[in-house]
């Protein structure tokens, strides 16, 4: 499989300029996008991720699989000819929900103090295929500090689904790199873009049980003692997967200086953290692992939590988004981005070199 990644640093609240930033790094990119089996976006990919409270997120919550992020997923995984997922902020339901339901949050809108609205929200990721058809969706289940104060846990939990994956033919690699190669017209649109409802589609072979996740889901629930300590990659274990996507907007505790004068450079405690985290899946003999870790970077204002630790104030992430293998003792990465720095990471899966993760990518700080 070919993987890509697309770790960018959006501006809290700037929907329209993070879409097209992300266009921007996908059109400048310097790796090949030829032949892509999926793209991967981080946690709230488009918004934002520290939203201090629901009110102030509610203007950029959308649709279930229907707002701006989807939208983007559609029209990027058409002309890409590859599945896409992207996180997003989902508003389930604007009506009073049944006394079964999950108990929603009530929040004050308009300046008169006269409407209230019930509000359902969720922190979640949509996955569509190269037909723009919606063939994955889910919700966080594990939140973390700044998600509880507007979104409601996945009553679902911990989700698995059966991907399809094109069989690439030379037609339908040369149409994408001709796509590829048009240059964009004024509007941000390519001339002469191929339609994709009328394009002769390829056909769908591959088969990935594939397991979604988000951030903190890589973490026991509310980090509250458990038998468990590893409950997403047990799940992994449990649901017979064969390929991890986790979109996420992982923080790190390094000073802006050092983010600054090093963003190449990836985030060795982070990367070692969830190594760690996967430890269940890499002790698996018989068994190997694909996993994405799609991670944001870059800085927002507020706290980094509840108990404000780290090096100066604001948020900073810790980007570092990889694409390898795990599995038979081993720990195989493919590639990983920078601490600080935007692109696009591309693995092939079926390429990647057996090699001791930590010596490959990490350099002393």
């Amino acid at each position: 499989m070919r993987i890509a990644t697309l770790q960018l640093a959006p501006k809290l609240g700037r929907v329209e300029e993070n879409i097209a930033r992300a266009d921007f790094l996908l059109s400048s990119s310097s790796a090949s996008l030829d032949s892509l089996d999926l793209l991967v976006l981080p946690e709230l990919a488009f918004t934002g991720y520290n939203f201090p409270s629901l009110h102030s997120i509610t203007p950029y919550l959308e649709p279930t699989a229907a707002g701006p992020s989807t939208q983007w997923a559609i029209r990027t995984a058409r002309r890409l000819r590859c599945l896409v997922s992207v996180g997003y902020p989902e508003l389930c339901s604007s009506t009073p929900p049944s006394p079964q339901a999950l108990k929603p949050t009530m929040i004050e809108l308009g300046p008169e103090r006269e409407s209230y609205y019930t509000l359902t929200a969720y922190n979640s990721t949509v996955t569509v295929n190269p037909k723009g058809n919606v063939v994955a969706h889910y919700r966080k289940t594990h939140l973390y500090y700044t998600d509880e104060v507007w979104a409601q846990e996945s009553p679902e939990g911990f989700a698995t689904t059966d991907l399809d994956f094109p069989v690439r033919t030379p037609e339908s690699i040369s149409t994408t790199t001709q796509y590829l190669a048009t240059p964009m017209t004024d509007s941000g649109t390519k001339a002469n873009e191929p339609d994709a409802r009328s394009a002769k589609s390829s056909a769908f072979q591959t088969s990935h049980r594939t397991t979604f996740a988000i951030c903190m889901d890589l973490n026991p629930y509310q980090f509250l003692p458990s038998p468990n300590t590893h409950p997403l990659s047990m799940h992994v274990l449990g649901s017979s997967t064969s390929l991890l996507v986790l979109s996420t907007a992982w923080i790190t505790s390094l000073p802006s200086s050092l983010l600054d004068s090093q963003p190449t450079i990836p985030d060795s405690d982070t990367l070692s953290f969830w190594v760690e985290r996967l430890s269940p899946l890499i002790q698996h003999r018989e068994k190997e692992f694909i996993c994405v870790f799609a991670n944001r970077c870059g800085e927002e204002a507020g706290k980094m939590h509840p108990n404000e630790v780290g090096n100066g104030p604001g948020v900073r992430y810790a980007g570092s988004s990889w694409v390898g293998k795990v599995g038979r003792e081993k720990v195989i990465l493919g590639g990983v981005l920078g601490r600080a720095e935007e692109g696009i990471l591309v693995v092939d899966t079926e390429e990647l070199e057996e090699r001791g993760w930590r010596n490959s990518f990490m350099e002393d700080e």
